[in-house]
């Protein structure tokens, strides 16, 4: 299935028929069919819509087949795509779920629709704490000509990574995650591009925590305690300010965190 808004295209996948419209947003790599367990376990819950985000899945560019030079998706960008996915399936209120990078497109959800929303899923969330390396490779000009010089020469990021990881500067499996997904041109093609395209997503803490303290939402944010991508000290930094938010720690790494938290009661 596909939203079409101005000349934008979003392919979503849509699985059981419950009473609560659930809106689900997949890691970097993968693609709406990430929530498949997801499908299987909570349809009767759950209505469920999981998208492919951009440069995933079947959507394209964010205005259409062609991509701009570091074209950029804006809060305003995504509201408006988001409140014509609403309008046209009539859904009044709903839930929200986000998987890793999808954790940046769950809290810009929230953001923009607080009144409407019920609960709010995060799985090790991405858009908690911003790493001082991806600040570097999207925040400028020089940094994202640096990250497209390394993403084109593979050996050569790899040497550097390693030598990272001997200085204790990179953990040894956040690299070993990095090169998976950056294995063929076409995934590091995509890394670079939401990379850049999705920075403006990212809210400030403060800001994110003024909204949904200011809401009863229900949040609840699961994490693996061997996730070494997206561990939970990462994430700590939210509890300080969302006290009513509750933790739900499980012995799973990073991959296996949306089929875990599937099978939860």
């Amino acid at each position: 299935m596909v939203l079409r808004f101005k000349n934008t295209a979003i392919h979503y996948h849509q699985w059981g028929n419950g009473p609560v419209a659930l809106l689900c947003f997949h890691g970097i790599g993968q693609d709406g069919r990430a929530f498949a367990p997801f499908g299987n376990a909570l349809d009767s819950r759950f209505t469920i819509y999981s998208f492919d985000l951009f440069y995933h899945g079947q959507t394209a560019c964010l205005h259409g087949d062609a991509y701009a030079q570091n074209e950029r998706l804006t809060p305003d960008n995504w509201t408006a795509i988001l409140t014509a996915f609403l309008d046209e399936k009539n859904i009044c209120r709903f839930s929200v779920a986000g998987f890793s990078m999808g954790g940046v497109f769950a809290l810009a959800t929230v953001q923009a629709f607080a009144g409407r929303v019920d609960e709010l899923w995060l799985l090790a969330p991405d858009g908690i704490t911003t790493n001082a390396w991806y600040r570097f490779a999207t925040g400028s000009g020089f940094g994202r000509a640096v990250f497209r010089f390394f993403l084109d020469r593979l050996p050569l990021l790899r040497h550097v990574s390693n030598g990272l990881v001997k200085a204790g500067l990179l953990d040894r499996s956040l690299v070993r995650f990095a090169q998976s997904t950056l294995a063929t041109p076409d995934q590091r093609e995509r890394v670079y591009r939401s990379w850049v395209a999705f920075r403006p997503l990212r809210l400030p803490l403060q800001t994110l925590a003024h909204t949904l303290n200011a809401h009863p939402i229900r949040i609840r944010v699961f994490l693996g305690t061997f996730d070494r991508v997206l561990p939970p000290e990462a994430v700590q930094p939210l509890f300080l300010v969302l006290p009513t938010a509750q933790e739900v720690l499980l012995p799973v790494g990073h991959n296996r965190l949306i089929e875990v938290v599937s099978q939860l009661p």
